[in-house]
């Protein structure tokens, strides 16, 4: 998946350069669209990065194999 978001400016790139005019500038409302999916983008991250809750609310215990060799699912844990 990683991959993928480090390809993706690449193949836009690719995609415009394939099908937009010969040596021609992108139109405006493409850059203005850009800057705006940058600006918002921009926004979210700091956002989600500056609140700093913890969002489980608790502890994450993993998958593991019960007594009977039942595998019992993942869970949060109310923290302690």
């Amino acid at each position: 998946m990683a991959i993928l978001l480090l390809l993706l400016p690449l193949l836009a790139w690719l995609l415009w350069r394939w099908l937009g005019p010969a040596g021609g500038q992108p139109p405006r409302a493409v850059l203005v669209a850009l800057a705006v999916a940058v600006a918002i983008g921009a926004a979210v991250a700091l956002t989600i990065r500056l609140d700093g809750r913890d969002v489980t609310g608790g502890v994450y215990v993993p998958p593991r194999l019960g007594p009977d060799g039942q595998v019992l699912p993942s869970r949060i844990e109310p923290a302690r």
